[in-house]
């Protein structure tokens, strides 16, 4: 008797499908010719008894039941990879370390060292995941993660990485529009709000005497990367965690107005790791070494 679930092939051909709306480029990606992806496709609507795609000769676009069938299954397939991988990489003896990453600290500080790690460490494969929001509770299949906050998580060990002392940055355009020669003028300037770490205006203002400063007012941004996009794009001056524009402050893409730094202490960038996971996993155990000594350095 036949499954009534569809098969793992005809799946991951209606998401190639669904990616591209296009059979030739799906076959592509998947190795196989635009009949045998059409093929497949025609025989998971037979199954499924719904059409998914509206054909318009070689464009496709997906029906409403198609749109919402992609939505539900694209996850859970990516997790089966996922887990398919990890356990190729265990079978193969190699260390394979899970690990979250806030995404500013990914690409702008994690990501151009990690050569050097991968070099020192050639038996530990890294697998990265989403990022963990605020609130989430840290996942059991995560090694790793560095997260964004005051350093304080339920059921892990977090070491401090970076992230206290925030520079005050704005482009070279805005300086120009904007006379800020002392503290006093930022009062009167178009500022940027992070929305993890609102009180840092807060501490600016007490740190350098600024008394009549709405200190929360300006566009807010969930994400560094958006806040220093947003900033050198000229929309405001912004208190951004210095080491990560370090390289932008070094290529002219944004410049201190004035030296008004200012240390916050409750905000920062952690690692995050259970007590019992770093005991037993040498490769997280290398990982956390390096990861503390590239920022001591």
């Amino acid at each position: 008797m036949k499954s009534s679930c569809p098969s793992t092939v005809e799946l991951l051909t209606f998401l190639a499908s669904a990616k591209h709306l296009n059979f030739s480029r799906a076959a592509r990606e998947l190795g196989l010719t635009p009949s045998a992806v059409s093929r497949q496709v025609s025989n998971l609507e037979a199954q499924v008894g719904v059409r998914l795609f509206v054909r318009d000769g070689r464009q496709l676009a997906l029906t409403p039941a198609g749109a919402t069938y992609h939505a539900r299954i694209k996850e859970p397939l990516r997790e089966i990879c996922h887990a398919s991988l990890e356990l190729l990489a265990s079978r193969e003896e190699a260390d394979l370390l899970t690990i979250a990453s806030v995404p500013t600290f990914t690409t702008r500080w994690l990501v151009p060292r990690l050569p050097r790690f991968l070099a020192s460490a050639p038996n530990v494969t890294l697998s990265f995941r989403r990022h963990l929001a605020h609130g989430d509770a840290f996942p059991p299949e995560l090694d790793a993660a560095v997260r964004y906050g005051d350093g304080r998580w339920e059921g892990v060990l977090s070491d401090y990485l970076d992230g206290h002392t925030f520079a005050l940055v704005c482009s070279p355009e805005f300086a120009q529009r904007h006379a800020v020669r002392e503290p006093a003028d930022v009062a009167d300037a178009p500022r940027l709000v992070h929305e993890q770490a609102a009180t840092a205006w807060i501490k600016w203002a007490e740190r350098h005497g600024v008394t009549r400063m709405r200190a929360l007012a300006g566009p807010r941004f969930e994400q560094y990367a958006v806040l220093i996009q947003a900033a050198c794009a000229g929309l405001g001056l912004a208190l951004v965690p210095a080491f990560l524009i370090r390289d932008l402050l070094s290529s002219g893409a944004l410049v201190e107005l004035i030296d008004a730094p200012v240390d916050v202490d409750d905000q920062g960038h952690y690692l995050c790791y259970s007590g019992e996971r770093l005991a037993t996993r040498p490769g997280l155990q290398r990982f956390r070494t390096w990861m503390l000594e590239e920022c001591r350095g």
